[in-house]
């Protein structure tokens, strides 16, 4: 499955381990880089096997309760093609979750999106929104943050965010007359995400949107929801569009790290909280035991 687990080592635990996940979707890929590659390469600096990961390698250290999670998916396939597909794209995305969740299906979720890995995540929530099959994940779901995602600060422009996603595309080595530019354009796949109801329902969920100050891609205006701040917190970081989720050792990155690792912390502890307050069946013993984990925590 495209879901890949990161922490704790999936061979040596069980399913029910841990009390919140987290799950982090990359963007677009780059035209000649396999989909794997590069939904790891998203989140690790040098790229390749021996590059820094944060998310296995340093968040755990501070969250050493979570699953940590990448989502591997055709990028290329998701936004290069036409709305219907881009919805049923999101649908797997929702059906991997449920699945891997099906034995505690209410513990708490933190997504993380990079660039328009955002933007899945956000037409994901909406499509739980409508699907009684994923009503779990919608209630579930206690926090975002959003790396250089262009939202166009909440206003109602398909094309502003298309011509923005097209920037991505040709940043990342997509050429005139290839399809996914087309597509790109218009944002027409994106116009759920446009809609007033949606822009209410974000009021639900506590958000972080990173921005990178190096970032010539994505501009500050359209990294964040334009909310009010007890309902999203905007963060800046010295990085370029690619280089706002990824951090090695010198201390431009190690600044950068400790800014998204204490946000995350937050969305961390607000989750813990809130899962307390979610309805656990008492018959169900793997969200029973989820529930005395929650317990344990807030008495330590």
């Amino acid at each position: 499955m495209p879901l890949r687990q990161l922490f704790p080592d999936p061979e040596n635990t069980a399913e029910d381990e841990g009390i919140v996940d987290i799950v982090a979707v990359h963007g677009l890929n780059p035209r000649s880089k396999p989909d794997q590659e590069h939904a790891w390469d998203t989140w690790r600096t040098p790229a390749g096997p021996e590059g820094k990961l944060w998310l296995r390698d340093e968040l755990p250290k501070e969250l050493p309760h979570a699953r940590i999670f990448l989502y591997e998916y055709n990028s290329t396939a998701v936004y290069g093609k036409d709305r219907t597909t881009f919805i049923d794209k999101v649908n797997g995305f929702l059906e991997e979750l449920r699945i891997d969740r099906r034995k505690a299906p209410r513990r708490p979720l933190l997504l993380l999106g990079h660039s328009l890995g955002g933007l899945l995540i956000k037409q994901a929530l909406i499509n739980a929104h409508n699907n009684e099959k994923y009503e779990d994940i919608k209630d579930a779901t206690q926090g975002l943050a959003f790396f250089a995602t262009p939202h166009d600060g909440g206003k109602q422009s398909l094309v502003k965010i298309g011509k923005i996603a097209t920037k991505i595309a040709l940043e990342l080595g997509f050429q005139k007359g290839d399809n996914i530019l087309e597509t790109l354009k218009s944002g027409s796949m994106f116009s759920d995400l446009m809609h007033e109801h949606w822009r209410h329902r974000l009021l639900e969920y506590p958000i972080v949107s990173f921005w990178g100050a190096l970032d010539t891609v994505v501009p500050r205006e359209s990294t964040s929801f334009g909310l009010p701040g007890k309902h999203e917190n905007v963060v800046s970081l010295q990085a370029s569009h690619g280089g706002v989720c990824k951090f090695g050792t010198n201390q431009q990155d190690r600044d950068n790290f400790k800014l998204v690792q204490a946000n995350i912390q937050d969305l961390y502890d607000s989750a813990i909280r809130n899962g307390e307050l979610v309805a656990v069946p008492k018959e169900d013993p793997v969200d029973g035991a989820l529930e005395k984990r929650f317990t344990g925590l807030k008495e330590n």
